[in-house]
């Protein structure tokens, strides 16, 4: 299972930010830590490298999302 670190960065909007907060909590596949400032950790675990791609991506659509930094995926566990 693909395990990525993410860092999202939210709006500086209040309402928008809450609003992407609680659709962020709605993804199975996101595990959330604690904001500081307009960033928010966030670790991602799918099934698939392209689930990941894909999570990724749905994020970046989401209202009060600014943008998507990927830090790290780890896929060790994955057959070459």
């Amino acid at each position: 299972m693909p395990i990525s670190a993410l860092v999202i960065t939210l709006s500086d909007e209040p309402g928008a930010r809450e609003r992407a907060c609680r659709s962020l909590a709605g993804e199975a596949a996101l595990s959330l830590g604690l904001p500081s400032g307009s960033r928010l950790p966030a670790v991602a675990d799918t099934e698939t490298l392209l689930a990941g791609e894909e999570l990724v991506e749905r994020v970046l659509r989401i209202d009060g999302v600014d943008f998507v930094d990927v830090v790290s995926v780890d896929f060790s566990d994955l057959e070459a």
